[in-house]
């Protein structure tokens, strides 16, 4: 019985190791946005509801039509690069 824990100890060491090797370089982009969500500066407030409404403002301008069009276009490119790989 004590092997199998073992076993199972080690493989969720090795997982946690390869996890944490695969988010090594995200670590200054998760301190940037931690300082940015509280709001560390005076004017991240503004620069937040800014790119929000800007996002929400393009959205408005390209029309549903527009965006469902580019969907499918990056959907048919999704699917040729997986057969690709394959």
């Amino acid at each position: 019985m004590e092997e199998g824990d073992n076993h199972c100890t080690n493989l969720l060491a090795a997982e946690t190791a390869n996890l944490e090797e695969q988010l090594q370089g995200w670590g200054e982009m998760m301190l940037m946005a931690d300082k940015i969500l509280r709001w560390e500066r005076a004017w991240f407030p503004p620069a937040i509801m800014g790119v929000v409404s800007l996002v929400f403002l393009i959205i408005y301008y390209l029309d549903p039509s527009y965006i469902g069009m580019a969907k499918r276009e990056i959907n048919k490119l999704l699917k040729q690069k997986e057969k690709k790989n394959e």
